[in-house]
């Protein structure tokens, strides 16, 4: 379904330029959930961007399905961002998700945002609400139901729980993993954490300054069969942010 061979993704600078993303290959099949995991500045989310056709390449291919990389808005690939209080425009009740079924030149709009909420668990009362009536969890639902109305074969998702409280995360998570198995979507999911990624994907790659250094299978990361140092400090890492959750979430019950 995804099909990216030697991307890369170039940025001029004052002095000359710097490449985000560099020689970049990876395929998904239909139906997968595959992870991209790196540090900040890894260009992991630089290349969801670029199959979002939000970035331009400066070399290789992207290809979804059998059309070629997108350009402009398309309705097999749909994204869902990192923050969910930029995503929404503060001025604009819920029911603006009527919008992308209009651009799309889709009909039977209010049906199609009352069964999007439903889909997301949002009861349709909150169709007139403004974002700063919504919590970070309810807002992206919102995001999800808006990348989810145009009913997409991909969606690209961009840590969509990084900026959320523990809790919030996890009924994220379970809610995108329901969408997964209901609609047959393929995922492209993008984490510096190893513990979402594992949760969510069959299979994942490593992305070190614009590199891809490894791709294996998340049975091989969940048993440390992992062949590259990096990937080793990013478990490391990964379970040191795991075990402090943990320690203080025990201490503020206690409290």
């Amino acid at each position: 379904m995804i099909d990216i061979e030697r991307a890369l993704i170039r940025f001029r600078t004052k002095t000359g330029h710097v490449d985000a993303v560099r020689d970049v290959s990876l395929r998904v099949a239909e139906g997968e959930v595959f992870g991209l995991v790196g540090e900040s500045g890894s260009g992991k989310s630089m290349l969801l961007r670029a199959l979002a056709g939000l970035v331009p390449l400066a070399g290789g291919d992207m290809r979804i399905g059998s059309g070629a990389a997108p350009r402009g808005p398309r309705r097999d690939v749909q994204m869902v961002f990192q923050d969910p209080y930029g995503a929404l425009h503060p001025r604009f009740t819920v029911g603006t998700l009527r919008e992308p079924l209009a651009i799309d030149g889709i009909g039977d709009q209010d049906a199609r945002i009352l069964a999007a909420l439903a889909e997301v668990g949002l009861g349709p009362a909150f169709r007139f609400r403004y974002p700063h009536q919504l919590s970070g969890g309810q807002r992206q639902r919102v995001s999800i139901a808006r990348s989810l109305i145009v009913e997409p074969r991909v969606l690209l998702l961009d840590e969509p729980t990084s900026a959320l409280d523990v809790s919030v995360q996890a009924e994220i998570l379970n809610l995108l993993r329901r969408l997964h198995r209901e609609r047959k979507l393929t995922m492209l999911l993008v984490s510096y954490n190893l513990a979402v990624i594992g949760f969510l994907c069959q299979r994942i790659a490593v992305m070190r300054n614009g590199e891809i250094v490894e791709q294996l299978d998340v049975e091989a990361v969940r048993s440390r069969q992992v062949a590259h140092e990096y990937t080793r400090r990013l478990l490391l890492a990964t379970e040191d942010y795991t075990r402090e959750s943990g320690t203080r979430l025990e201490r503020e019950q206690g409290a």
